[in-house]
């Protein structure tokens, strides 16, 4: 071990093992709570600030990086930050945003994020959170899901492994370091499964071998445009924390730590603890993704 190596260890070693009483707010895995619930976002952080809650970080979801900048949610999320709770984004940009995959036999358009940005409005509208978050360390860039879909009928096959390149080009320009990938898989979510039942394409599951290779190619992606990317609750590959909060402590502007407990709430997942306020009741996400687990809304 060097000492570059030794001091890490140390600094990671410190971490662990002191004690906080802070709490990381996640909004939200199951809805885009800044773009379509800002009033119960707002709400929800308030009500957990006026009950003395230490919050450490609050964790923003959302495929619109624009909401982030709008009306009263921007003002509130400016407020606390002045306050000292730390912001981090989960942005998620996977190539397809408004985009015709295919058609249908009909002839009508088949959409899987028919009310998401266009990457290159996301890419630009992007800039400015980071200039907003004070650091684009502060934004886990997610390509997540990874599909591969085929027409029933037509033999037509997409995937946006296509696009991923672009992405991450793009996006490590602005110098975001941390991403994410998953694919879309049969056998994960009922809902989804049961959905795609109905569409005329269908789900293409990768075997572990295609798994390891996309992955290794995604690990020459991160070398050449050097970033770190991960796989978030892939079988087969490791696991790893979207809510990582040895980074949100290290990223604290007064050095707070974050609670390191990882719950492991669903399988594969090494998130460390935070408080997902979007869950209950049931929430309509209207960016109509038709992979979605969440959104039971969706036909």
């Amino acid at each position: 071990m060097n000492i570059e190596q030794m001091s890490l260890f140390k600094e990671e070693k410190k971490i662990i093992f002191s004690k906080s009483n802070n709490i990381v707010i996640s909004a939200s895995r199951m809805t885009d709570m800044p773009k379509f619930y800002p009033k119960e976002l707002i709400s929800e952080v308030k009500n957990r600030i006026d009950k003395g809650k230490d919050i450490h970080t609050l964790v923003l979801w959302s495929k619109h990086p624009n909401s982030l900048l709008e009306n009263e949610l921007y003002i509130f999320l400016k407020q606390i930050k002045s306050q000292g709770i730390q912001l981090f984004y989960q942005c998620t940009i996977t190539g397809m945003g408004s985009r015709i995959i295919g058609k249908n036999k009909d002839g009508s358009d088949f959409i899987l994020e028919p009310n998401v940005p266009k990457p290159y409005k996301a890419f630009n509208d992007l800039e400015n959170v980071i200039k907003f978050l004070e650091s684009p360390l502060r934004i886990r860039l997610r390509i997540d899901p990874i599909v591969r879909l085929k027409n029933k009928y037509t033999g037509e096959e997409f995937t946006n492994l296509s696009m991923v390149d672009e992405i991450i080009k793009y996006t490590s320009r602005l110098g975001i370091k941390n991403y994410t990938f998953s694919f879309l898989e049969n056998g994960i979510h009922n809902k989804v499964d049961y959905r795609f039942n109905k569409y005329e394409w269908k789900i293409i599951t990768p075997n572990l071998e295609e798994k390891i290779r996309i992955n290794s190619w995604l690990e020459k992606k991160a070398e050449k445009y050097d970033v770190k990317i991960e796989a978030c609750c892939v079988e087969g590959l490791n696991s790893h924390r979207c809510i990582d909060g040895y980074l949100l402590s290290k990223l604290h502007n007064q050095y707070k730590n974050a609670d390191l407990k990882e719950p492991q709430k669903r399988k594969l997942c090494n998130c460390t603890n935070s408080i997902d306020i979007g869950g209950w009741p049931p929430k309509q996400c209207y960016s109509g993704c038709k992979y979605c687990y969440a959104n039971a809304f969706i036909k």
